[in-house]
């Protein structure tokens, strides 16, 4: 039986129970304050009278501002949770005190998530726009404006009336960078994870507008900070409509290797925002494909734009999949990492079924003089390597070369260095 927590009122409990009737699922209620006659447990927020990882699913829902204790208190609610169990947190932001003397916290969306930074992120943003803000601002301005009780109590009834409708232009405006740094609430949803984000990794996520352009970055900072930037601003979409006529010579290529009829499942190794998998998931021939990326960022995109998409977030030099695949496709990945060797070296072996073929794309290298400059304009640290030594070290993996080229070329000649490789066969 699953068990799913709820810290919030007892009409968020009612609406959980009502909608998992008919399952096999325990909810409990836990409340924050000792005299909650609605609550299954009244406890203290800052040590939930349960055991670890013992929930499938917390919903902690407007409870964080009033407690005194918000951040002792995410972090219970993600201790009780078992790894890979769903979270899910909504906060006031830009809005005026609710609940009186119980009302401490405000947070920013990145406040919200950065509560939980061992949970993977599945989706975040604003559950109550600016149009909602606007709304309880302009109440709370005609209820402030009198010295009488009872003429502000008019006012704010008027304002009441007259802003109601305020909260469907959320609906117009939609998710705009700006609408995320003016929300009246934001919320968080995440899976637990074994993996911290870490901090820096957090604020290069700010999808608000308020960013501060800098020129040049430091060459320090870690390719999947870079890429959670990226995804933040949607640079990855331009980036996936620059590659896409690369990617779709090498699966082209990776097709003919396999025959007309073969059937196959892949890996996309360094996925981004998941443009790739859903592209191959599309296609009748793929039966599974599978993401990943370490970027948390890039992922959570990924699972936004494809919820029944399979999208990992981890350091792509140690995990394995569930099953060796018949096809890996790499693009624009394997020289962001120290060394490439050791990733080809498990690609070959672990993540390969024998036989199968691995395509990979690489527009950084030194022929290409062009992309030379890309680590400093960048702001990473990038592999330079030759196309002799890529290829030389495709064969140290253990891999048998088919084909290379230049694909998609550039008007300067130069093009994404492809390369169709196939592992040994049993």
């Amino acid at each position: 039986m699953a068990t799913i927590i709820c810290l919030g009122s007892a009409a968020d409990a009612k609406t959980i129970r009502s909608l998992v009737t008919g399952y096999r699922v325990q909810v409990l209620h836990l409340e924050l304050w000792p005299h909650s006659a609605d609550a299954d447990i009244a406890c203290d927020a800052r040590s939930l009278p349960l055991s670890d990882c013992v929930a499938d699913a917390v919903v902690l829902r407007r409870r964080l501002h009033r407690s005194l204790h918000a951040p002792a208190l995410a972090r219970e609610a993600v201790r009780v949770l078992r790894i890979g169990g769903l979270l899910y947190a909504e906060e006031p932001f830009a809005v005026g005190v609710q609940e009186g003397p119980d009302d401490f916290y405000r947070f920013t969306h990145l406040g919200l998530r950065g509560q939980f930074l061992d949970c993977e992120e599945l989706g975040s943003g604003v559950s109550e726009g600016v149009g909602v803000a606007l709304a309880t601002s302009w109440r709370q301005l005609l209820w402030s404006l009198p010295r009488s009780p009872y003429l502000g109590f008019v006012l704010a009834t008027i304002g009441s009336f007259t802003s109601f409708f305020w909260k469907y232009l959320d609906g117009v405006i939609g998710a705009r960078a700006r609408v995320i740094d003016g929300a009246a609430a934001v919320y968080f949803l995440g899976q637990r994870s074994a993996t911290l984000l870490s901090e820096r990794e957090l604020t290069a996520g700010y999808r608000g507008a308020a960013r501060v352009r800098v020129l040049a970055q430091p060459e320090a900072r870690a390719s999947s900070e870079v890429f959670t930037e990226w995804a933040a601003t949607d640079r990855d979409l331009a980036m996936a409509q620059d590659h896409a006529a690369a990617v779709d010579e090498m699966l082209a290529a990776a097709m003919t290797a396999f025959g007309p009829e073969r059937t196959y499942t892949a890996i996309d190794a360094g996925c981004g925002n998941g443009w790739i998998v859903r592209r191959l998931r599309q296609t009748q021939r793929c039966r599974v494909a599978i993401g990943i990326d370490g970027a948390a960022g890039m992922i959570a995109k990924a699972r936004a734009l494809d919820p029944k998409g399979t999208y990992v977030c981890a350091d792509l030099t140690t995990w394995d999949p569930p099953h060796p695949v018949d096809l890996v496709l790499s693009m624009e990945v394997l020289y962001y990492l120290d060394d490439p060797l050791t990733l080809l070296k498990r690609i070959a072996r672990r993540w390969l079924k024998p036989g199968g073929y691995a395509v990979i794309g690489i527009d950084h290298y030194e022929e290409r003089a062009a992309s030379l400059s890309w680590p400093a304009y960048v702001g990473t640290r990038m592999t330079t390597w030759s196309e002799a030594r890529w290829l030389a070290a495709l064969e140290d993996a253990g891999f048998r070369l088919v084909r290379t080229w230049r694909a998609a070329p550039k008007r300067d000649g130069a093009g994404t260095l492809a390369m169709l490789v196939q592992a040994e066969s049993a």
